[in-house]
Parts: C-alpha cells; structure tokens; sequence
C-alpha cells in the first residue's frame, strides 16, 4: 500500500481586485469561482462547507460523480485496447523474478505481529476502509505506526466511538507518528461522521454483496478517499481481483513498456486490471511496490 506523497507547495492568496470582489471576502470570492467552474479540489470542498457547521461531514456530490464518471469508463474494459502489454506471460515472467527477489520482503511486511487486525485477515469492510484510507500516499511502515499509536491512545485502531468522542486534536495527535497527520485525522473523522449519518452505524457489511461498481461508488464518494483506496478495499477484504496502482507502479510500467507513455494514472489502472492475470494480481502488486522503492536503478 506504500505510496509517495508529493511536497505540498505553499500558494500565496490573490489579492482581490476590481469592482467585482469589492466587498466581498476570500471565502465568498472562493465559493463563487467553485460555482462557476464546477471543478474545486477536495480541500477546497471541505473549505466551502466548513463555515456551515455539520454540513462540513458531508460528502460532495459532484466530486464523487466524477470520481465515478473517471472510474466507470473502463471499470470493465481497457482504454487502450491496442495496446497489447503486458501480456500473461510477461506478467507471469515479472511475478517470479519479483517474487525471487523481494519475496522474503513482502512476507515480512506482512508477518511483523503489529498487523491492524489479527493475521492481516479483514472481515470488517468498516475496518478495512479505515486501513486502506491511513494507508493511502504513505508506506504501509508508516500506515502501522499510525494505527499501532491509535490503539495505544483508544484502545484499538477502530474504537470509532472514542475517536469521534475524542475530537479532532486527540486524532491528530495519534495519527502523528504515521505522519502526514493533518490530512490523514481529517480523511478518517470525516469518513467516521459521513458513514454513521449515511447508514446509521459504523457497519458497511452490505458492500460484500455489492458489484465492484457499486463498491467503487460508495467509496470514493467519502471525502479525501479514491480509486486506490476502492481498489485495496476490493482486494483485501471484499475478496475482489483488482490490481491499484500507486506512484511505485505507475513508473515501473513505464519503464517496461506496460502502459502508453503518456497515460494517466485512472488509465493505467484500468488497463493493468484488465492486462494482469487474475490469480496474481495481489502478489504482483506488492512486488511491483516493492521493487520500485527499494531499487534506487528505477528511481528516475
């Protein structure tokens, strides 16, 4: 699940000009060029709704339609269908070798008894998309070191009661050791606030008798959570086949001719899960994550 962030440059707030903005403040000047445009980020979405109170846990709509647009074009098909790499024996080629070289890495990734749920088996959907949202843009290392501090300050990684009872600076203060806390508190309390208030308790059990469409749907239309996040839920908990593609694997398969060059990410995921056979995708994904970060020759 190991994904780089990228640094986060500071921006330097426009000066309002001209008669238009005359009067008005930044919020209403941002809440205006929202409006018109229809394409605000997902911070800037939770910066609009903030000043409303409670409305500041709820999700947007129109985010999570296009999360969905992007996603659904190719949920079931390649984007690029001519484009024949990698084929199963390449795949199967890149598996064992991987598997040859990092293989004892990935087990001990996954056998260091600090695991989130006993023997890394997840039979709570609620608890795995918890998992899979502290584990998004950071290595799973630093994904358990927040959750293992959760437990010590809750008394579990999914006390959601304490958590939410707890507020937002408890939070970030637990999160802390997994870094990138900020975001990460944010992501986790608002996911905790949106599920209750959809579905009346912290239980989304039902996604197990879900399609892969609809799982995908629910999921990205929690704020701050995506495609990956959709992915690794389907994967190791729901049981699904699907392959995520994170930073690691996005430059691998340029690097070996898996993917056109120019192809974004939500492409390249699509077309990875459609290329890899099925009964190695799991497996592959971890060895392609591995590899990329380990390997400094791949670094560029």
């Amino acid at each position: 699940m190991a994904r780089k962030s990228g640094r986060l440059g500071q921006r330097r707030e426009p000066m309002l000009q001209g008669s238009a903005a005359a009067g008005k403040t930044k919020e209403q000047v941002k809440r205006g060029k929202a409006e018109k445009t229809g394409e605000t980020s997902e911070s800037n979405q939770l910066s609009l709704t903030s000043s409303a109170g409670d409305s500041a846990f709820y999700t947007s709509n129109k985010l999570a339609e296009r999360k969905w647009a992007s996603w659904s074009r190719h949920s079931d098909s390649s984007p690029f269908p001519d484009f024949i790499h990698p084929n199963p024996d390449e795949c199967r080629v890149a598996h064992r070798l991987l598997n040859d070289i990092h293989g004892d890495t990935v087990e001990k990734n996954f056998a260091q008894g600090d695991e989130p749920v006993e023997d890394g088996r997840y039979t709570s959907v609620m608890d795995a998309l918890v998992v899979a949202a502290l584990s998004q843009a950071t290595s799973w290392r630093n994904a358990k070191r927040a959750m293992n501090s959760m437990k010590q300050v809750y008394g579990s990684t999914f006390a959601y009661k304490s958590i939410v009872e707890g507020g937002m600076d408890k939070l970030v203060d637990a999160v802390r050791p997994g870094g990138m806390q900020n975001r990460k508190s944010k992501i986790l309390m608002k996911l905790l606030h949106d599920v209750r208030a959809r579905h009346g308790a912290w239980d989304l059990q039902f996604l197990f008798n879900k399609t892969d469409d609809e799982v995908f749907k629910e999921v990205v239309s929690y704020w701050g959570l995506g495609r990956k996040c959709a992915h690794c839920l389907m994967s190791i908990c729901l049981k699904r086949d699907r392959f995520a593609v994170d930073t690691h694997i996005y430059r691998l398969s340029g690097l070996w001719d898996w993917r056109p060059r120019d192809a974004i990410v939500e492409k390249v995921q699509a077309h990875l899960d459609q290329r890899i056979p099925s009964d190695i995708k799991f497996a592959l994904h971890y060895e392609m994550i591995v590899h990329g970060r380990e390997c400094k020759d791949y670094a560029s």
